[in-house]
């Protein structure tokens, strides 16, 4: 019969005590780094695999993490294109390192609150959880959240604070220096008269992009900017009529920034029912940077979101929450201006 390879071989061959090659095995910080070297050379030699079940048991773990999607309407495709890299980025990194993970897609978090999160506290059945949301987080969901410890980590919102300490680690990108940015370009090209076309209202991205470009407008626009914002709710058609609307005033928009590139695409279509060309008769801006949008006529500007990034750094920072217990901190990754053909110098009539 072929002899099982212990951790008792493993530190005969690295020349360290069992304890050792258990506190590698782990992650724990205090070991040297020779003998860190020492012990995983040996692990790879021998073909050692440590029973992670056993040590979850021991540490009084179960190896589980949920990921909790939290949205009115999660099966949009405009929420995929950003949330599904994410997601993927989660399961890679969560895979790796011998967790299981389980997606749970909830429509209020009210919902979430009242079943699924008491399920888990009461039969401390994950050691972490990871929050995808675009949503407003209820004081009621927090105070539980903040009460059952489990190390929590948000994905695009927050921070929240509870009793003076913040609830979870939060991982954001930027929504706000972009879309001045973004503002920032049109006008260097010559847009004086510029459009906005928001997502839904109750997202905190679509927000903090309104906010932003409210600001930009109301310290540069010498007319009355808030009749060029339309309300949109992320989807093709809402691009289609917010654009349909813009050009249905006197004077319309020259150039016209959308919370996402569904809207966007949107808007280019409505441009084309109305004759005009873009961008030589109007700019037009999105958010997301999906991949179609490179590959439209003409090229869509865009902001490319570091999806993948937002769920590996989540994921990473959860495995260390569980590990070490470290400080809930909050960071913010940047979004990126990507310039293609969907934007041009403003047209003067001569």
């Amino acid at each position: 019969m072929m002899h099982k390879v212990t951790q008792q071989d493993v530190a005969k061959l690295a020349k360290v005590s069992t304890g050792t090659v258990s506190r590698v095995i782990n992650g724990h910080p205090l070991v040297s780094e020779e003998a860190k070297k020492a012990v995983l050379a040996a692990i790879e030699k021998l073909g050692y695999a440590p029973n992670t079940v056993a040590q979850s048991l021991a540490q009084g773990r179960t190896r589980n993490i949920l990921v909790a999607f939290i949205d009115n309407s999660p099966i949009l495709p405009s929420t995929w294109q950003y949330e599904l890299p994410i997601l993927q980025a989660i399961n890679n990194f969560l895979r790796l390192h011998d967790y299981s993970v389980q997606i749970s897609m909830n429509t209020t978090n009210d919902t979430f609150n009242s079943i699924l999160f008491k399920e888990i506290v009461r039969n401390k059945s994950m050691d972490g959880l990871i929050i995808l949301t675009s949503l407003e987080l209820g004081e009621s969901f927090l105070k539980s959240l903040y009460d059952s410890k489990i190390p929590t980590v948000f994905i695009g919102n927050g921070p929240y604070m509870y009793d003076s300490h913040q609830v979870g680690t939060a991982i954001l990108f930027d929504n706000s220096k972009i879309i001045k940015e973004a503002f920032n370009l049109l006008r260097s090209l010559g847009h004086e008269r510029i459009g906005f076309i928001t997502g839904t209202d109750d997202h905190i991205h679509s927000q903090l992009r309104l906010e932003a470009f409210t600001q930009m407008a109301s310290q540069y626009c010498d007319y009355s900017f808030e009749e060029y914002i339309f309300h949109g709710d992320y989807t093709i058609n809402s691009g289609f009529q917010g654009l349909f609307t813009f050009f249905k005033k006197t004077p319309p928009p020259s150039a016209i920034i959308c919370a996402n590139d569904l809207m966007a695409i949107g808007a280019m279509r409505a441009a084309k029912e109305f004759h005009l060309r873009i961008p030589q008769d109007v700019s037009i801006i999105g958010f997301d940077n999906i991949e179609v949008a490179s590959f439209y006529s003409p090229p869509l500007t865009s902001i490319k979101v570091p999806s993948y990034d937002l769920g590996n750094m989540g994921a990473e920072k959860l495995v260390k929450l569980i590990q070490d217990g470290s400080a809930y901190e909050t960071i913010t990754l940047p979004t990126e201006l990507i310039v293609r053909k969907s934007v041009g110098a403003v047209r003067r009539d001569t």
